[in-house]
């Protein structure tokens, strides 16, 4: 297993089957709630003073993120292969790779989350390298990277015309320097089948998105039993396969109220809903607000 330090080299995984239902999946780690924004970025010291300096054991159903470790290093834990990293560093961490953390105390740095959906230029089947991020990565990193996590924090407190563009320009240089410094993705082991059963639901979702589709359907596209998807996607989402399908249709309708100026009727119909009402009640009680508040509050669609 090759080393982790900043000279930026692949990681090396287990397949983590045996007891995955067992590792929390958390939106943002020890929270369950839906992600409100294009993205999240905060300081490790505001998440990891909170638990001890530690950061125990857990898996993102949704999210890729990016840690930049400063000074004073750390011991990370990956797919159950505890690696001391060498400091500084920015590490890639793709959705569903478990991953643990114990910082030394008054660590500094920073975590980025992504909604890979928000960035299917990076992420998404389209991409240049539609695999690059599919496996962990670690490359040195200076203060030019650290000062765009800092710019990401400040650009997330603002308000003004073009702020997911922004956004999105400092994730796409962050996302390059990593890819380029680091090991490109070599290193990891096949994924298991949970893995390879989730990606292949997911992909089938994305696809049927507005056709409502039952669970028993994809169960049988995938050539599974309804209770086997069931216990793959509890295991490495935290949810049940239909408020899986559930979350989806609402992560799309967020991204289209955010990001395009349709008119919420024309969402929801594009959604596969018949009558936009339904719709904005469902999402009401997913979000806690109507979809022409949530487009007020989160809106940039001239982005």
């Amino acid at each position: 297993m090759p080393a982790m330090d900043a000279q930026g080299k692949g990681w090396y995984f287990s397949d983590m089957e045996r007891g995955a239902t067992a590792i929390p999946a958390f939106g943002l780690y020890g929270e369950s709630g839906l992600f409100p924004d294009i993205l999240h970025c905060e300081r490790i010291v505001d998440r990891a003073a909170l638990h001890g300096w530690a950061i125990d054991p857990h898996r993102h159903a949704n999210l890729h993120q990016f840690f930049f470790i400063g000074a004073g290093g750390a011991t990370v834990t990956v797919d159950g292969t505890v690696i001391p990293v060498t400091a500084p560093v920015c590490l890639s961490v793709p959705r569903y790779v478990v991953h643990a953390f114990r910082f030394p105390q008054g660590q500094q740095g920073y975590v980025l989350s992504i909604p890979p959906d928000m960035m299917p230029e990076l992420f998404g089947a389209g991409a240049e390298r539609p695999a690059a991020f599919s496996t962990p990565l670690c490359a040195p990193a200076g203060d030019d990277l650290a000062a765009r996590f800092e710019t990401i924090l400040e650009e997330l407190a603002d308000t003004r015309v073009l702020r997911a563009a922004r956004l999105r320009a400092q994730v796409t240089e962050i996302a390059v320097a990593v890819l380029r410094d680091g090991d490109g993705g070599a290193g990891r082991g096949a994924p298991g089948p949970s893995e390879r059963h989730m990606r292949a639901f997911e992909r089938l979702v994305r696809r049927h998105l507005r056709e409502h589709l039952r669970v028993s359907d994809y169960a049988a596209a995938l050539g599974l039993g309804p209770d086997h998807l069931g216990r793959i996607c509890r295991a490495m989402t935290g949810l049940t396969a239909a408020a899986f399908l559930d979350a989806r249709v609402m992560q799309e309708a967020r991204r289209q109220l955010a990001y395009t100026t349709n008119p919420v009727s024309q969402i929801a119909y594009g959604l596969g809903y018949s009558d936009p009402a339904y719709f904005s009640r469902a999402f009401r009680r997913s979000h806690g607000l109507s979809p022409s508040r949530y487009r007020a509050e989160r809106g940039d669609p001239s982005a």
